[in-house]
Formats: structure tokens, sequence, C-alpha cells
């Protein structure tokens, strides 16, 4: 891949849109690329609570509470709008829904869809190169906000990068690699080619070596020389627990580079058990744009 030409971005009227548009938009800019808004209307039914849409209460009043959810619903959406339309305006950004092969920088478009967010996440990303999400940025962490993401991770087959709950300065520069020789690691590390090929700085942090005589950390540091990419080689020790091992990667990342490459783990082929614990932990609390794949 020479690039992330078509940008797929989740947008919607929470605090940290903007952190997630500029996130996008740092990408965009290395890569004169297409930056694809969505935002998704619910269906007012899913998001009334079930016992009120099954309830025999007379009909009016069902219908009262579908309009008053639609009315809010519309406003969120018109919120959002405005601040899609005040980014672009402010960072000066063609607004154009037409791919236009002659041009060298780059665009956006806002698109309002309805349904399930995690069901059209996954197939709006499939024709994208990149899809941007936000960070969960409750202290409870949505559970919806997590079943988009972990349906996109799963569902999408591109990359997939979580923009910080504050916006970052820049973006892969300095990238670190979290390393353990697994089919997500190499996936993550094959859809980051073209920012590694462009970063100033990688570092490839070995979490476990497996298979140290045939997918060790230095077997990845030639292949990636083969690229063109220099990269050094940092040995992460092993560690007691999924948090140990979070903090340690948090601790190495966070303050130095703007890009984490790392796999998507699973525990289970249920979807809510599907963002394994050190996925989990590192969504939570890393402040650091994360590109993953799985």
């Amino acid at each position: 891949m020479s690039g992330f030409k078509e940008i797929l971005v989740c947008s919607d009227a929470t605090e940290n849109i903007e952190a997630t548009l500029e996130t996008a938009l740092l990408a965009a800019r290395r890569f004169n690329s297409h930056i694809d808004a969505v935002h998704i209307h619910k269906e007012p039914t899913c998001v009334l609570p079930v016992p009120v849409v099954t309830s025999d209460m007379a009909g009016f009043v069902v219908n009262d509470v579908v309009t008053a959810e639609e009315t809010a619903l519309a406003e969120t959406a018109d919120k959002t709008r405005r601040i899609f339309e005040k980014f672009i305006e402010k960072e000066d950004i063609r607004p154009q829904a037409e791919p236009d092969l002659n041009s060298n920088e780059v665009t956006a478009e806002f698109r309002e869809l309805y349904g399930s967010a995690d069901e059209i996440l996954s197939w709006a990303s499939r024709v994208s190169d990149l899809t941007v999400l936000p960070r969960p940025d409750t202290e409870a962490l949505s559970e919806d906000a997590f079943e988009m993401m972990n349906a996109v991770l799963m569902e999408s087959g591109s990359a997939v990068l979580v923009s910080p709950l504050t916006a970052p300065v820049s973006l892969g520069n300095r990238i670190a690699v979290a390393w353990d020789a697994s089919e997500e690691a190499a996936k993550a590390v094959t859809f980051a080619l073209p920012f590694l090929k462009r970063a100033e700085e990688v570092v490839l942090m070995e979490t476990a070596a497996p298979n140290p005589e045939l997918a060790g950390v230095d077997f990845l540091k030639k292949r990636l020389m083969r690229h063109g990419v220099s990269a050094s080689v940092l040995i992460i020790p092993e560690t007691s627990s999924v948090s140990a091992l979070g903090d340690e990667l948090i601790r190495q990342t966070c303050g130095h580079f703007d890009m984490l490459v790392m796999g998507a783990y699973t525990q289970s082929n249920m979807r809510r058990w599907i963002l394994g614990s050190t996925t989990k932990y590192m969504v939570e609390n890393a402040d650091i744009p994360l590109l993953m794949a799985h």
C-alpha cells in the first residue's frame, strides 16, 4: 500500500470529536487523503429501552417518546455537522465528495447514515484504507463505543486508528511497534508500512518471543530494512499481568512516540468479549494514537 488515500472517520457530537478529526487530518496530510466523516443516526427504537417499545402503553405515548428521540437525534446530527464544517473551514480543507485524480490536497465530506453504528462502520471500513475511531471518553467506558470498535476491528479487514482524548501534535513521526510475533501484530505492521516508511524513528518493542528462531524481532527488523525502514530494538521484560505489560508499554511510548502499532486481540467469538485484556487496557489508558489490526 502506497498510502492511506481514503480515511473513514466516525464522527458524532462527543466531547472528543475535534481530537478524532484532528488525528484523521494529521494522517490525511501525510498522504493527501480524502476524509469521509460519517455520522450515524440510530433509529429511534434503537435508543429506546426495550420496555418502552414493547409495553402496552397507549400508542400515542410511544409516538411522543419516539418523536422526542427523533428530535434529539436530529439536534445531535446538526451539532456534529456544524463542528465538522467549522473544522474544515479552520483547517482550509476543500469539501468534496467525488475523487479528483488531479488533486494534491486533502479533501473531506460529511455524510449522515441511518442504522446500527457497528454494522454501518464495519461495511464502510471495507472500502476505506484507514478507519479513525474515537477513544471512549467516559469513566465507565461506553459499551456502545466498544461494540463499535470491536465490530470494525473484527470485520473491516483494514487498519484502525484509535485517536486519544487529546489531539496529538504529530502523528507517525516517531513510531513504536509492540511485537509478539502474533498474526495480529504481523497484520498491524503490514498496515502500518505507509507510516513506517515516512517515520523519523521506529522502535520495535518485543513483548514476547514464542518462536525467536523464525519470527523474532530481529527478523522483523530485517523485513522492515528491505522496505527502507531503519528500526532499533527494545526488549520489554516479561511481566506478571496484563496491566503491568500495558503500563510498561505506556511508560515506554507516551511522551516521546506519536503512534503505537499493535495487534488487537480477542478472548471469545462472542462480540462482547472481542477485545482482549491487553488491547482493552491500552485503549482505556494509552494517551497515544493506536494503530491496530486483528
